[in-house]
């Protein structure tokens, strides 16, 4: 990206039925739905997984439609919410997700991101270090959301036991949820955007109310500096959560020409958000 060249930003899914319309052109077919997010992005953050164990068919496709497209993948919840997980859980994901393994190049890591109530414990660290011994030699990255784990020794404790990086965390500024920390832990960086709704990120019926948020261009630039105080050269991956009607896929947009590169809006976002596209 310009000077920034180990820099990547995409979008956490890209299998919204509310893109259509706005991101998408509106009766685009789901089957084409990542040959089109390519045409904007060279990164995508997969989610579907944290429902339903992966399947090696679905990854296969998704890399035979697409040519540069690299992938970072969420743990399934029996990892990081329910914890109970087996040997053969941790089997059938690693099985589920083959074909990108496969393809190293292609791969970027798998995501392990977990809830607020799980707290800074020795307990949650045996865990952790435990998870992190049953993906050994597959790149990982983890994101906790509680600020208990906002400390020196537990940055150094990722490192320790393995996974690539301790992901950063743009959110509300919500009583206990952890923010930032904005530190470069590790072998890369990865950034991943939630918005800032601060009404819904607790008080929500739907869970996709928590991310009805669209960034400023204020916000975005002191977003822009904080990625640039870890960028160190490292290979960053920057993911837009705030998914609500393709908000998270103009902010990217938006921040990628932060960055200085040349970008193209699709229509569909420019006639929704254009009154808020550059304030």
């Amino acid at each position: 990206m310009g000077k920034y060249k180990n820099l990547y930003i995409g979008c956490s899914g890209f299998s919204y039925r509310d893109w259509k319309g706005t991101f998408y052109p509106s009766h685009i077919p789901e089957s084409e739905m990542i040959i089109y997010y390519e045409q904007f992005f060279n990164v995508v953050e997969i989610n579907y997984t944290y429902y339903t164990m992966p399947h090696p068919y679905t990854f296969q496709s998704f890399l035979e439609k697409t040519k540069r497209l690299r992938f970072a993948v969420k743990a399934n919840q029996v990892f990081t919410h329910e914890r109970n997980y087996t040997k053969e859980d941790v089997k059938k994901f690693i099985e589920g997700i083959k074909p990108l393994l496969e393809e190293e190049e292609r791969f970027i890591a798998i995501l392990f991101q977990f809830p607020e109530s799980f707290r800074y414990t020795p307990e949650n660290l045996e865990y952790i270090k435990r998870l992190s011994l049953d993906f050994a030699g597959i790149d990982r990255v983890i994101e906790v959301r509680h600020r208990s784990f906002a400390n020196r020794e537990f940055y150094e404790f990722v490192e320790e036991v393995g996974f690539s990086t301790l992901v950063n965390v743009d959110a509300p500024k919500v009583k206990g949820l952890l923010i930032g920390p904005w530190v470069s832990v590790g072998t890369i960086n990865y950034v991943r955007l939630h918005g800032r709704n601060k009404e819904k990120w607790h008080a929500h019926k739907e869970a996709y109310e928590r991310y009805d948020y669209l960034y400023s261009i204020e916000e975005l630039e002191e977003i822009k500096e904080k990625i640039l105080r870890i960028y160190e050269g490292k290979d960053t991956y920057v993911f837009f959560n705030n998914h609500y009607r393709g908000k998270g896929a103009l902010n990217a947009l938006q921040l990628k020409e932060l960055f200085g590169e040349e970008v193209k809006i699709p229509k569909g976002l420019l006639s929704t958000f254009a009154p808020k596209l550059w304030e």
